[in-house]
């Protein structure tokens, strides 16, 4: 077994039920199970497993996609044309280090309506959810560019 291999099969048995987890060990190869198990207590120590991620390592797909965020001009143009509500979660979901920096921007009615949002959402949204509001934003920058409007 290659590291990469145990490492995922590691990832795997540490998410299991400790019955499961036990019946599969139990029928490994001694020197598979001296091999996992250091891993999978080290695994354990970290039980918080975001299941998509999870999904992502075992299925060898890029653990982290980098959301690029438009300068901040043009932040604040696409995410003027969004209600509140909308704003807030872009901010959330793809761009939480400018938040301050559009509500800085904001009329103080418009800014006290994001920031109230704000309070009300999550501190991370479902992976799916925040790739396509990135998808969006970066949409709507590209438009913003280039004079058109995105939808």
């Amino acid at each position: 077994m290659n590291t990469s291999g145990m490492r995922k099969a590691a990832l795997a048995l540490a998410s299991m039920h400790p019955a499961d987890r036990r019946w599969v060990l139990g029928r490994m190869p001694d020197s598979w199970r001296s091999l996992l198990m250091p891993l999978i207590n080290e695994a354990q120590r970290y039980m918080t497993l975001d299941a998509e991620l999870l999904k992502a390592v075992l299925a060898d797909e890029p653990t982290y996609v980098a959301r690029e965020v438009p300068p901040p001009d043009v932040l604040i143009v696409v995410l003027d044309r969004l209600s509140p509500a909308w704003a807030a979660r872009i901010l959330v979901a793809v761009a939480p280090d400018h938040a301050e920096i559009y509500l800085a921007a904001c009329v103080k009615a418009r800014g006290d309506s994001v920031r109230h949002e704000l309070t009300r959402l999550p501190s991370t949204f479902p992976r799916s959810l925040a790739d396509e509001l990135a998808r969006y934003l970066s949409d709507a920058a590209q438009a913003s560019r280039s004079g058109g409007v995105v939808r």
